[in-house]
């Protein structure tokens, strides 16, 4: 049975900048890729194309790297902390039990953007199913990723930042495909030198690299370990 890793974020196009390169190669060894996208709609986002063409944005990103077609949420676009905790990690929960993953990754809870806090909590919470289902597979790792233009702007007084400790060698091809499945969102990329420019992703993916004697790479905190991920 391939192995499923679910990418579980808050907005369309996080989960290619925080996870793109790795996912990709993780396609290309053999295993599934599905995203959970929880505001699927961000109602609230600025130059956001129509309904229509959201959706076929995030099919295409995702078909680019190799990713499975989101699975969306219909939560409040910048506004999750109104919802209930709980109605997060149920939602959360219930991918757990569909997909039944050997991985996850999610935000860090430290990121500047709230929502991307409010789904890290949800998704830590979350993915404590399995010890309290014995129908659910032990979850065998947890990682952090970071989103430009949200982890990287977190203040240090928001609290511990996000701190890599895994890195992915990606390479040129997979980095590639990353940048291209971005550019099918539309108005996502911008102008160097904001943090989502080809400059800056190139950039961050040879910085990861060089911290690993990588060549390009993408960084991730690792929050548990169960056995070997």
């Amino acid at each position: 049975m391939k192995k499923t890793n679910l990418i579980v974020v808050a907005h369309p196009d996080d989960e290619v900048l925080g996870c793109g390169g790795t996912g990709a190669k993780l396609v290309q060894q053999g295993e599934i890729v599905q995203p959970v996208i929880l505001c699927g709609n961000v109602d609230v986002r600025s130059l956001r194309p129509t309904d229509e063409e959201l959706y076929d944005d995030m099919c295409v990103a995702n078909s680019t790297v190799g990713f499975q077609i989101p699975i969306l949420g219909s939560f409040p676009n910048i506004r999750m902390n109104t919802v209930p905790h709980v109605e997060i990690v149920q939602f959360i929960e219930k991918q757990i039990e569909d997909f039944k993953p050997t991985r996850i990754f999610t935000h860090h809870p430290g990121d500047l953007n709230d929502d991307h806090v409010q789904v890290s909590k949800a998704c830590q919470a979350a993915a404590r199913l399995y010890q309290r289902r014995s129908d659910v597979p032990a979850l065998k790792a947890l990682y952090f990723m970071e989103i430009l233009s949200s982890t990287d702007w977190a203040f240090p007084t928001t609290g511990e930042n996000f701190t890599p400790s895994t890195f992915q060698e990606i390479g040129e091809e997979a980095l590639t495909r990353k940048i291209n499945a971005l550019r099918h969102y539309r108005n996502v990329m911008r102008d160097f030198p904001h943090p989502r420019s080809e400059e800056v992703l190139r950039g961050l993916a040879a910085y990861r690299g060089g911290q690993a004697g990588l060549n390009y790479a993408e960084a991730f905190q690792l929050v548990f370990q169960n056995g070997i991920a």
